[in-house]
């Protein structure tokens, strides 16, 4: 990176324009349905903290830009790409990114990317450790999603997610960390998603959509398991994201050979990894 090497701000009226430049890349996981996501997020709340960045002003060329997502706990969501094979100008822009005391969590990213992460990490983390989760980046065919058919045990409805429900899916994700809580409103709030309720009206099954345009939180009750809950909620959230258009992907643990075992039984198919780094600054 030299002196000269800086981040500007890309217009909002710029951002369809970079959207489109990725149409060919609509599995990549920050690609199309990526800077899509965020389009329609800001879109909905012109005030939420996103800002897409370019190098020098410069996303023209490659493609390549950053995209930062704020909060009020001094952590940041980070998510870039690049159409270059030559991985140095997104590099150089992450280099840029002011890193002040905080937390940044680089969102499921391709394998491709994976060593730009690792040496940011390696030049910024105040942690000798690289905290990395790895996922099996899994993509379903709209002729497979068009195949399924939906049909829910008795006793079962399914809804949209109310804002409310936010705070029992936070308490049951794997994931969830200070703050999540606003990460997972802000999913039930701006994205598709969808809950499985029982007769009594309590909420026993969830997925939801991620900002990278992919199936993610899906969980189903221990006391709901084994009813085929998990596969109903796959097959609802993937028709309900084809008929947007957009590609049905899903981020399996690479560990969690159950759920992974399910998503190719249901005929998913495993095309990359995909990763999430926690940085700690």
């Amino acid at each position: 990176m030299s002196a000269e090497d800086s981040l500007v701000e890309i217009p909002r009226s710029e951002w369809p324009k970079l959207r489109d430049s990725y149409l060919h890349r609509d599995t990549d996981p920050q690609g199309y349905s990526c800077i899509n996501n965020f389009i329609k997020w800001v879109e909905m709340d012109p005030e939420l903290k996103v800002s897409f960045l370019s190098l020098n002003g410069d996303w023209r060329s490659d493609g390549t830009f950053v995209l930062t997502l704020g909060s009020e706990i001094r952590m940041t969501h980070i998510y870039f790409n690049t159409l270059s094979d030559n991985l140095d100008r997104v590099t150089k822009a992450l280099e840029c990114l002011k890193y002040i005391d905080g937390e940044y969590i680089f969102f499921g990213f391709g394998s491709r990317l994976k060593p730009v992460v690792e040496y940011i990490d390696s030049k910024y983390s105040t942690t000798k450790e690289l905290h990395l989760n790895e996922t099996v980046w899994y993509s379903a065919s709209k002729e497979l999603v068009d195949s399924f058919t939906i049909q829910a045990p008795p006793g079962i409805t399914l809804l949209n997610l109310a804002l409310e429900d936010a705070e029992t899916i936070n308490e049951i994700w794997p994931h969830r960390a200070p703050g999540s809580i606003d990460f997972v409103r802000s999913l039930i709030k701006y994205n598709l998603n969808l809950g499985a309720y029982d007769d009594n009206g309590k909420l026993v099954a969830w997925c939801l959509r991620l900002p990278i345009g992919s199936l993610g939180l899906l969980q189903v009750l221990e006391s709901h398991k084994r009813l085929g809950l998990g596969s109903l909620m796959v097959k609802s959230m993937a028709k309900k994201i084809s008929a947007t258009g957009e590609q049905v992907l899903a981020p399996v643990v690479t560990k969690n050979t159950a759920s992974r075992s399910m998503f190719e039984k249901l005929g998913f198919r495993a095309i990359d990894n995909t990763y999430w780094v926690h940085m700690q600054v």
